[in-house]
């Protein structure tokens, strides 16, 4: 029988952990209830233990701190759920947020609470860890008196995002392996190897294939210019990474996303995905359509969508449909504008929005699975070329010394 590490609390409102042994993990919650514990959360307790280690030894900051931030969202909305006051629930799991830096914020939060300032505009003042969308998530809850159930679909919604780029990253990987794979061997080959054949060949220079003499006066340039282009290059990159970060690269790589061919298409879905998950999320939160519209804007990174987004919603406001409003703009995918407009005539843009967002989702997947594995045997073979290509000119190059020294 599995073990399950759960997170519960008492009936005394102690905050208790451990493992249980169950069949799954509807079981083990029951089995929690029947001792008299509210049960927070329950996981096999292998994965707990697993997810523990590659939080410990996870190298990104910024997803560290967004998987302790859908933690914390989480556990919050089930304590809230389980009828613990916003007060109490914010101290219970303060401590339990496993960033320190988060724990501070928590405890600004809660001693503005405290002091009677809404728990949204609490959370507004710490935007290094809320977003707006967030903080305006929250805001409807407390509007519509749904804040556990908000909560929990702001989770949801931190928990899809976080696995559909985690597949994005893991299908990339690999190919990124072989692209430095091959760019190293390159650079060993042509700055360490092939020099030490230039020697042999310097009284015959002349009667040399032209591919040798290529390869041997491009390894003399890396040879004497290797360090400077090294330098160049580093500079190149950096001002490059500057530059996106100021944002003055943007809107140009932006766009490339969603024009060049078959990145583009999933440049677009993966837009078109962004809008419908939002949408479905903050419209059964109570939200209007141009309320939640803008609040989506503020979870697609892409500088081109929010623009459309931007030029779409001052048209929604005027009165027209969101479908024909899209429609204007290059992002949205035809499946896309299909299931907004019907959504908007059945009254049903919530629920069609969310299937939409799933079957975008699983898309962009399997679109990006099939092209890494195009990529994957083209960089091999590209590779194999590169390095044989060089390899064979060398060959050939010793050959006909051999045969001019006969």
């Amino acid at each position: 029988m599995p073990n399950f590490a759960y997170k519960a609390l008492t009936a005394s409102g102690e905050r208790v952990s451990g493992e249980v042994d169950a069949f799954d993990r509807k079981a083990a919650i029951q089995r929690l209830q029947a001792d008299g514990l509210i049960p927070i959360d329950a996981e096999p307790a292998a994965a707990a233990r697993g997810s523990s280690a590659a939080s410990a030894s996870a190298s990104a900051p910024s997803a560290r701190a967004s998987q302790h931030v859908t933690t914390f969202t989480r556990e919050l909305s089930t304590l809230l759920r389980a009828g613990e006051p916003i007060e109490r629930a914010l101290a219970l799991v303060i401590d339990d947020s496993g960033d320190r830096k988060l724990s501070a914020a928590l405890g600004r939060v809660l001693g503005k609470v405290r002091s009677g300032q809404p728990f949204s505009e609490a959370l507004a003042m710490e935007p290094r860890h809320f977003s707006r969308l967030f903080v305006g998530m929250v805001r409807a809850g407390e509007a519509t008196g749904r804040l556990h159930e908000q909560l929990g679909e702001i989770a949801t919604l931190q928990e899809r995002e976080a696995d559909v780029r985690r597949k994005l990253v893991a299908a990339m990987t690999y190919p990124l392996i072989l692209v430095v794979v091959a760019l190293a061997s390159i650079a060993l080959l042509m700055g360490y190897v092939v020099p030490q054949f230039a020697p042999l060949f310097a009284n015959a220079m002349d009667r040399l294939p032209a591919s040798t003499r290529w390869i041997l006066n491009f390894s003399s340039w890396i040879e004497t210019n290797g360090r400077v282009g090294f330098i160049g290059l580093s500079i190149a990159v950096l001002g490059l990474l500057l530059a996106l970060q100021t944002g003055i690269a943007r809107p140009l790589l932006d766009r490339l996303s969603l024009g060049l061919p078959m990145i583009g298409t999933i440049g677009r879905e993966r837009a078109t995905a962004q809008l419908a998950r939002g949408l479905s999320t903050l419209l059964r939160g109570g939200l209007d359509l141009p309320a939640a519209i803008a609040m989506t804007r503020e979870m697609i990174a892409n500088t081109v969508v929010q623009a459309a987004l931007a030029r779409a919603l001052g048209q929604i406001r005027q009165g027209r449909r969101l479908a024909d409003a899209l429609k204007d703009e290059d992002f949205v995918v035809p499946m896309g504008l299909r299931l907004f407009r019907t959504g908007e005539e059945s009254g049903r843009l919530a629920e069609l929005s969310g299937y939409l967002a799933d079957q975008l989702e699983a898309r962009i997947v399997n679109r990006t699975t099939r092209l890494v594995s195009l990529m994957e045997p083209l960089l091999v073979v590209t590779l194999g070329v590169a390095v044989g290509g060089i390899v064979i000119s060398i060959l050939n190059a010793v050959l006909t010394v051999n045969e001019l020294a006969i």
